[in-house]
């Protein structure tokens, strides 16, 4: 269905926790409007979001949204099976980013309430060569609140032949709006290693050692765009390794405020976190106002036969687990 279809209307459902934490969900790219969490100094919206929800018809930064069929990029947006070529949409420099120009994120979902388990499900089915994508591909999304904090993402997807798939949430976290940017935030990734990319972010093949360079973030780290021990700034659009790549849950990442004490610990069953610092946000927002930390599989991975594949075949079942759990707390500095 297409975003600009007039039959389809965005539609938005808020699932609560009795702490009090909201999460307020959409119909059109399954994506995250609002995470309301209640702390001590007041209800922190920690994530981006646009007040009008037909702003999203016109989205271009992937607010919130569920992104496929291939989270990241394509190299020259081309990628092969077997002996089979396929040709994608090339949305960003001859490259294809986050699915193409109409990728999930802007695709009407099927959005249903999960009553039994207070949690909502969105289902889309994305037809044979749609943008490209070979197979037709059954996909659902289901958010649910645990935990009273802790807000559980778990995405499966089936195909009727060979094709690739990575999806991934794109929101954009801000712990503390008040302070406007997420310079003032402090970060934490449990990654050794990262895979270095070329002047159109595409990744070269190699897996480097983040030691003695600004990809070095395994303990708390500032995001103030001050220069880092190899003379860069703390800008990044960059895959990390993740260090546990064995497919089970865990804890990979720290994103805190400060200001708010309110911080956020992610936890994944994915192999790569695509960390972005927001440094090309434009209106109504402004750069650097958020940062993704989208848990995925590897960039350019149908082209890159080192890296973990994305290839799903008939009869297997794509299944990811990603969970934000935020954490309530006193401010520190």
């Amino acid at each position: 269905m297409e975003s600009g279809d007039a039959t389809k209307s965005i539609e938005a459902i808020t699932l609560r926790s009795l702490a009090g934490m909201e999460v307020t969900l959409l119909n059109f790219g399954a994506a995250i409007q609002a995470i309301r969490v209640p702390t001590e100094s007041g209800v922190v919206d920690a994530v981006l979001g646009y007040a009008n929800l037909d702003d999203y018809l016109h989205d271009d930064f992937y607010m919130g949204a569920t992104v496929g069929r291939f989270a990241n990029r394509i190299g020259a947006a081309r990628f092969s099976i077997d002996d089979n070529a396929f040709a994608v949409d090339p949305n960003e420099t001859g490259n294809c980013l986050h699915g193409g120009r109409d990728g999930f994120h802007q695709r009407f979902w099927q959005m249903r309430s999960l009553e039994n388990e207070a949690a909502v499900q969105c289902s889309y089915v994305s037809p044979d060569g749609e943008s490209g994508f070979p197979g037709k591909l059954k996909v659902t999304v289901k958010y649910q609140i645990v935990s009273d904090y802790s807000l559980v993402i778990d995405y499966k997807a089936t195909t009727d032949s060979d094709t690739v798939v990575n999806l991934a949430n794109h929101a954009y976290f801000n712990l503390d709006k008040q302070q406007e940017l997420i310079d003032s935030h402090d970060i934490q990734i449990e990654a050794d290693q990262f895979t270095p990319v070329d002047g159109d972010k595409i990744p070269s093949g190699e897996i480097r050692e983040v030691e003695a360079t600004r990809f070095d973030l395994r303990r708390r780290t500032a995001l103030r765009t001050t220069r880092s021990e190899d003379g860069q700034d703390r800008q990044y659009d960059h895959n990390f390794v993740l260090r546990n790549g064995d497919g089970m849950l865990h804890k990979v990442a720290t994103l805190s405020s400060p200001q708010s004490g309110l911080s956020m610990h992610l936890h994944t069953t994915q192999v790569g976190l695509q960390l972005y610092t927001g440094d090309y946000l434009g209106d109504p927002f402004r750069p650097r106002a958020g940062l993704c930390l989208e848990a995925q599989g590897f960039p350019d991975a149908p082209n890159q036969p080192a890296f973990p594949s994305a290839r799903l075949a008939p009869g297997d079942v794509y299944q990811q687990r990603t969970i934000y759990e935020f954490v309530p707390g006193k401010p520190y500095s």
